[in-house]
């Protein structure tokens, strides 16, 4: 992920990480299984700050918190993971290391689902959206 142009990180702006695994193309063998790898990935500069490799015998369920445990502050740091990692664990894991959290809600949690769909999202006021230069420029341009 680069860096957007013209964009500085301001001292007190929350870090924000994204966690996610891939599976690493080109990497089986005949005699191996393809590699699978977890990163935590600074959300501003693309910086991966920890890796971990996802072995056959495990998932990244399980390589969450041993991916996080490499980095030694997450205090007002923002996690985002996708729906895999929407699990009480890893909630828990957070508030003990003090990072706030972004997770996507699927399916693999139905009552909290459910909970979430029951709320009246259209009464929730959204911020005024903050021109950006791409905005600005197609303004511009129009």
């Amino acid at each position: 992920m680069a860096r957007r142009p013209g964009h500085r990180r301001r001292l007190n702006d929350p870090a924000a990480i994204a966690v996610d695994g891939k599976t690493l193309r080109g990497s089986r063998t005949t005699d191996t299984p393809a590699r699978h790898v977890m990163t935590a990935c600074d959300q501003a500069t693309g910086v991966v700050l920890a890796s971990i490799d996802v072995d056959g015998k495990t998932n990244e369920i399980t390589r969450f918190a041993p991916l996080l445990d490499h980095i030694s502050d997450l205090r007002d740091t923002v996690i985002t993971a996708d729906a895999l990692h929407c699990q009480r664990e890893h909630v828990t894991y957070l508030v003990e290391r003090g990072a706030h959290w972004n997770l996507t809600v699927k399916g693999n949690q139905p009552h909290l689902h459910t909970q979430l769909t029951a709320l009246p999202w259209p009464a929730v006021p959204t911020p005024p959206a903050t021109p950006t230069a791409d905005t600005a420029a197609a303004k511009s341009a129009a």
